[in-house]
């Protein structure tokens, strides 16, 4: 028997659940289709995960790099045969593929081509952040060019919720359909809950199940893409967003949520709504029932923050994401993030006090930086070690300069060289004698002291395959 479309996620991510397969399933079964999921980037991380040689595949999916040497070209065919099977056992008119980043493309492109082979009949489409190199970027050489090829047969841009269904409705002029334009959705409230029933949650290493409570920001970093992407900030209902959960928890018996945003608190009256629907849900029950979630958060002053909300975060089993991004205040605020440095110690002080985990998203090297910043940086953290045990990790990211944002339009004012098509890390700064490699051994070292002093630092292992 066949279905309508199947809807599958596509490597690499780093063994935690798509959420946009879900999404697209209830929305197209809500509209008179038939719809199967299956969550293909879970089931390869874990391959990697159980193979001896499973960095290789890694290593394919991020780089299309084979190491003939160690037999990886038969782990890539073995492994596209594999998943060619699995969807194949579905029997799918059209098959939509979910990429979350270009870190899905070469995979996905290797995949594609080999499915149209051996079944030339079904159609591919794909989606997702991933048919672009970049979010902000216009350049959609990539799915044009699997579409040219015959690899695919179409693509969609931006929130997919309508243009699928459109899709299905064969209405192909429809906007974001093949075209490089899209227009947002306005209410987030008007789709039915995502659909996880054909998920296999014991792919992941840690049992979670992600929500999206809103779309875009409220800030206006110059780094950020995704403000380039989703040009207005989307909020849910608080309301809306804990009924999802409890649908969620009755479905699955899963209690820990991860927020897939930009940030949790950016509109603070429907986030408070939500705290304090779980706070209710909470009390009372043992730990292994109580709700958990972790998201990004706005760092804000005391005021906005105050210690009442605190209390609400302990008892939310909340997991902080919080973007500070650089410790030197002149760089925090020029780039967008208009909070003290007092403001940080607040928030880690209030962390300690109420046993409230966070983690600290870090971006090292930023291009108005300068090495006596640097140095300020590792004594900051030296000064702080107190707050370590308190601390999840830090998650340090090299500055990368990604096309379209408003970084990008400032780098003759910042001293900025780089290469054209270079990779977005590879830059440098020449009035400030900073150069590409000066920048990842400060990376190192930063790592290494803040490991010295307790902290325990979370670095992307793509930035470091990129550099070396």
């Amino acid at each position: 028997m066949s279905v309508d479309i199947l809807f599958s996620s596509t490597p690499w991510i780093d063994g935690t659940p798509c959420l946009a397969p879900a999404i697209l399933k209830s929305v197209v079964e809500h509209n008179g289709f038939s719809a199967k999921t299956i969550d293909l980037a879970a089931y390869v991380y874990q391959c990697a995960q159980n193979h001896p040689n499973g960095n290789q595949i890694q290593k394919f999916c991020q780089q299309q790099y084979i190491n003939f040497d160690l037999g990886a070209d038969k782990i890539i065919a073995d492994l596209i045969e594999d998943c060619t099977e699995k969807i194949l056992a579905h029997n799918p008119k059209i098959l939509g593929f979910s990429m979350l980043s270009q870190e899905s493309q070469f995979f996905t492109m290797w995949l594609s081509y080999h499915i149209k082979h051996v079944a030339p009949d079904i159609k591919i489409i794909i989606g997702g952040s991933g048919v672009k190199n970049f979010i902000a970027g216009s350049n959609i050489f990539y799915a044009q060019e699997l579409r040219n090829l015959g690899i695919i047969d179409d693509f969609i841009m931006g929130d997919g919720e309508h243009a699928m269904v459109e899709y299905l409705l064969n209405n192909r002029e429809f906007n974001g359909i093949n075209t490089p334009t899209w227009a947002q959705i306005g209410n987030l409230d008007d789709f039915p809950f995502p659909n996880f029933d054909d998920y296999n949650f014991d792919w992941y290493n840690i049992k979670s199940i992600p929500v999206c409570d809103s779309r875009g920001c409220v800030r206006k970093c110059e780094f950020c893409d995704i403000i380039k992407h989703w040009t207005s900030y989307k909020y849910r209902s608080g309301n809306s967003v804990f009924q999802e959960i409890l649908h969620q928890i009755d479905k699955h018996n899963i209690y820990n949520f991860s927020f897939y945003n930009s940030l949790t608190n950016g509109n603070m009256k429907q986030f408070e709504i939500i705290l304090d629907l779980i706070c209710d849900y909470n009390q009372g029950k043992v730990r292994t029932k109580q709700i958990s979630w972790d998201g990004y958060f706005i760092v804000r002053d005391q005021l906005r923050h105050p210690e009442r909300l605190w209390k609400k975060l302990q008892k939310n089993n909340a997991h902080l994401l919080l973007g500070v991004e650089s410790v030197v205040e002149h760089v925090r605020i020029g780039l967008g993030k208009n909070f003290k440095n007092d403001a940080i110690d607040y928030h880690l002080e209030m962390a300690k006090k109420y046993n409230v985990k966070v983690s600290l998203l870090m971006i090292v090297g930023y291009p108005t930086e300068t090495k006596a910043d640097f140095e300020f940086t590792k004594k900051w953290f030296v000064e702080r070690k107190r707050y370590a045990p308190y601390i999840k990790n830090v998650i340090a990211t090299l500055a990368a300069i990604l096309p379209g944002t408003e970084l990008e339009k400032n780098l003759a004012n910042y001293g900025v060289v780089r290469d054209e098509g270079t990779i977005p890390i590879m830059w440098q700064n020449e009035e400030a004698n900073i150069s590409e490699s000066y920048r990842y051994e400060y990376l190192l070292s930063f790592r290494s002291l803040l490991e010295q002093n307790g902290f325990f630092v979370s670095v992307d292992d793509t930035t470091l395959q990129e550099v070396t």
